[in-house]
C-alpha cells in the first residue's frame, strides 16, 4: 500500500512539474506577444525567406539606394489600424538624414493621410530642415534632411524612388499588384502581374 501511495505521489509530482513547465512556457509565449517579440521574430523569419512585409521589394529598394552610395540603415516599421504600413531608415546611420516609405491601403488613403501628416506641400523647408515628399500610386517616400547636409541626397532619392517604380514596369494609374501585395503582406509580391500580349 505504501509503495502504491509513493508511486501515485511520484506520478503526481512529475505531472505537476510538467504542467508547471508548460504553464511557464505559455506565460513566456504570451509575454512575447505583448512585448512585440513574436511579431519581430515573424518579420525576421519573413525577411530571411524574402517574403512578407520586408521582402524582396524593400530589398531591391535598399540595393538600388546602396548602388548610388545611399546606405539605408536602422530599419523601423509600423502598421496603423487602417492597414497602412510605414518603413523608416536612416541614411548611413545619420539621424539628420532619413527616409520613410509609406505604403497605403489605397490611393484615396494616401491622398488623405499625407497632407494630414506633412501638410499640403510636397516640399517643406525651414532654416535647418527640408522635407520632400514623392508619391506614386499608393506609396509615398518622405526624405527629411537637417543641418549642414540639408538636401544632400534630394536629386538621387527622387530619381531612385520614381526609377525603382518605373523599372518594375509600373505605368498604370492604379497601384501595381506588387504594391498592393506589399501592403497586404502577401507571401510573394515582387514584380508586376504578368499581362497577356495581343
Amino acid at each position: 500500500m505504501k509503495r502504491q501511495w509513493l508511486q501515485v505521489l511520484a506520478v503526481a509530482f512529475v505531472l505537476t512539474a510538467v504542467l508547471a513547465g508548460c504553464s511557464g512556457h505559455q506565460i513566456r509565449k504570451e509575454a512575447d506577444k505583448y512585448s512585440m517579440k513574436a511579431y519581430e521574430d515573424g518579420v525576421l523569419r519573413a525577411q530571411s525567406q524574402g517574403k512578407g512585409l520586408n521582402g524582396r521589394f524593400l530589398g531591391e529598394m535598399r540595393r538600388s539606394f546602396a548602388g548610388e552610395g545611399i546606405k539605408l540603415t536602422h530599419e523601423m516599421f509600423a502598421e496603423d489600424s487602417r492597414g497602412n504600413v510605414s518603413y523608416q531608415y536612416l541614411i548611413a546611420g545619420q539621424p539628420s538624414q532619413n527616409i520613410t516609405l509609406h505604403v497605403f491601403s489605397n490611393l484615396d488613403e494616401r491622398k488623405e493621410r499625407i497632407p494630414e501628416w506633412y501638410g499640403s506641400s510636397d516640399i517643406a523647408v525651414t532654416p535647418t530642415t527640408k522635407t520632400e515628399i514623392y508619391s506614386k500610386y499608393n506609396a509615398s517616400l518622405v526624405y527629411t534632411s537637417m543641418g549642414k547636409e540639408k538636401a544632400k541626397y534630394s536629386k538621387k532619392i527622387k530619381s531612385l524612388f520614381t526609377g525603382l517604380l518605373e523599372r518594375l514596369n509600373l505605368s498604370k494609374d492604379e497601384p501595381p499588384e506588387h504594391l498592393k501585395k506589399l501592403q497586404r503582406g502577401d507571401q510573394d509580391y515582387y514584380g508586376p502581374t504578368p499581362t497577356s500580349r495581343s
